[in-house]
């Protein structure tokens, strides 16, 4: 039987994830031990028993989620499971490469931190905000994008599902967006508890300044293959990967694509 790890992104937080998996497995308290280390603070703490309003600001939120995704892959591979396939919905595909040796588990969180503290950074500068819209075509919510997009900018983020897309770009557009949407027979319509305007043209200055941060990286071909949110394809040469990473900040993630691979 083949076995694929999908590791999850930002919004998937909450106060008190790895909390139980810290008391009971050595491997899982070695990881925060080391990432509180390199991070210069506890993240344990911020992960385990922090406020919500502390644990969702992007720079907590991106670090504490791909530990905690970290820690469980540790048990799993101490438990000799391991993945034919990954993939990682946006700060997910951090994880999945990091589990895959593509970089190290130090450069790994570095970058993820820095990665969490641009994206804020962006979001404070440009003011962008993201919704999910379910129950509407593609081809419907392309339409609603492309006669608002003289407003301002929106672009499609996520393609999760055929029926449930997420957008991003300026907050007074995505709040019509989700007005329309809603006349337009939506079930769903709302706007998602993240900082910015992610997987958006408003994270290319933040975009930039990562990749040159990306550029001093090592990076390693992969001892497991990943489907790449921007390219929906399988990878595992470094090359492709550090191509990836690069252009994910401000690309959409192709999610559907990648899950029907």
């Amino acid at each position: 039987m083949k076995i694929g790890f999908l590791y999850p992104g930002q919004g998937s937080q909450f106060v008190g994830m790895g909390r139980d998996l810290y008391a009971e497995y050595p491997v899982v308290k070695d990881i925060y031990t080391k990432a509180s280390d390199i991070l210069g603070f506890d993240v344990g703490k911020v992960s385990f028993h922090g406020r919500d309003r502390e644990l969702r600001k992007t720079e907590n939120t991106q670090v504490t989620v791909l530990i905690h995704s970290l820690a469980i892959q540790s048990i799993l591979r101490e438990e000799g499971v391991t993945p034919y396939l990954s993939a990682g919905h946006s700060l997910g595909e951090y994880s999945a490469v990091i589990a895959a040796k593509g970089i190290s588990f130090e450069d790994g969180l570095q970058l993820v931190r820095l990665r969490g503290e641009l994206m804020s950074e962006a979001g404070n500068s440009y003011h962008g905000r993201m919704a999910a819209i379910i129950g509407l075509s593609l081809s419907v919510v392309e339409e609603m994008c492309k006669n608002l997009s003289s407003s301002g900018t929106i672009v499609i983020a996520n393609i999760n599902t055929p029926h449930q897309i997420v957008l991003s770009g300026e907050i007074e557009v995505i709040n019509k967006a989700t007005e329309l949407a809603r006349k337009a027979g939506a079930k769903k319509s709302v706007l998602l508890p993240v900082s910015g305007a992610f997987h958006s043209p408003l994270m290319k200055e933040a975009a930039v300044k990562f990749s040159e941060a990306l550029g001093k990286v090592r990076f390693n071909d992969l001892e497991t293959s990943i489907i790449g949110n921007v390219s929906a394809q399988e990878i595992d040469k470094k090359e492709d990967v550090r191509r990836e990473l690069t252009s994910q900040m401000s690309s959409p993630v192709r999610w559907l694509e990648s899950m029907n691979r």
